[in-house]
């Protein structure tokens, strides 16, 4: 038997066929689209499930993993950010639904990588766990008693939008959220404004550890952000377990040191001892995530 998983990024879309024990068959990236908006974006989801439904006719069932909080109840995305033009308001499984003609499990993505670690990488088994992605933005999910929690609308887990990190602006218009310092713009435009070299954040990862100062300090602030929401997070959900994924996950070497410290030096006695790894399915982590959820629906 086999399922189908698909990844509608800001950049990249990606879709996986796995077999019952999420290993994978096959896998596609093409680009997603998502800047011309949420027709594309369907419309490229569309044309990967269809060419790898062709080419497995026996898949039994299909997951999306999504950017931006989807109602639980409705489907309906409440809120995106701008990287997602058109997405607010649409309700992803029913267009998806409509036009192949069978059901489609969709959930945010964040959840969806935390699923794929739980259940074939990085936290495979667990079921108190907190999964954090750090790119372009700062998404998180929940799992505990090995079930995903989305709160009233959809939006648990949002920790890049958790207020107590200084006044700078965040992407979302309010100020001093996660995201406004550990995120890989905010990363970049924190170093420029330092150094007044417009560089990305893998370029002042590089610099950083050669030993260049300012570029460190960037990233050991980024470290000791996340560790405080780490910090917080954990406290309230009294979880095991931690996973990292993302594009600024890359960079991890300059980041642990400064995020654990703080980890440890914040939590209670009972979470001590947080497993903090980074992620083990990469890129797809969010399709086999996809996938997996699919499986289980």
């Amino acid at each position: 038997m086999s399922w189908l998983g698909v990844d509608i990024g800001g950049t990249k879309a990606q879709a996986v066929v796995v077999d019952d024990e999420l290993r994978v068959l096959t896998a596609r990236r093409v680009s997603s689209g998502a800047s011309s908006g949420a027709d594309r974006m369907i419309g490229t989801a569309l044309d990967l499930i269809g060419e790898l439904l062709a080419e497995f006719p026996g898949v039994l069932g299909v997951g999306v993993g999504a950017a931006g909080v989807i109602d639980p109840s409705s489907g309906i995305v409440t809120a995106a950010s701008g990287t997602f033009p058109q997405w607010q308001g649409k309700s992803p499984a029913k267009l998806l639904e409509n036009a192949l003609g069978r059901r489609v499990v969709v959930e945010n993505d964040v959840n969806a990588f935390l699923r794929g670690e739980v259940s074939a990488g990085a936290a495979l088994g667990a079921e108190h766990v907190i999964g954090i992605t750090v790119g372009t933005g700062i998404g998180g999910a929940l799992l505990s008693g090995g079930a995903l929690l989305h709160g009233a609308h959809g939006g648990a887990g949002e920790i890049g939008h958790t207020p107590g990190f200084g006044a700078e602006l965040c992407t979302c218009g309010a100020r001093g959220h996660l995201e406004s310092v550990a995120a890989g713009p905010s990363i970049a435009r924190r170093f420029a404004a330092r150094d007044g070299r417009a560089l990305g954040p893998a370029e002042i990862a590089e610099l950083a550890r050669h030993g260049h100062p300012t570029a460190r300090e960037v990233y050991a602030d980024a470290g000791a952000a996340l560790g405080q929401a780490i910090a917080t997070a954990a406290t309230l959900l009294d979880c095991r377990s931690v996973v990292i994924g993302g594009g600024v996950a890359a960079a991890w070497d300059l980041i642990e040191a400064p995020c654990r410290a703080v980890v440890d030096s914040s939590v209670l006695a009972s979470n001590r001892g947080l497993s903090i790894e980074t992620a083990r399915l990469g890129a797809l982590a969010v399709a086999v995530g996809a996938a997996a959820l699919a499986r289980s629906a």
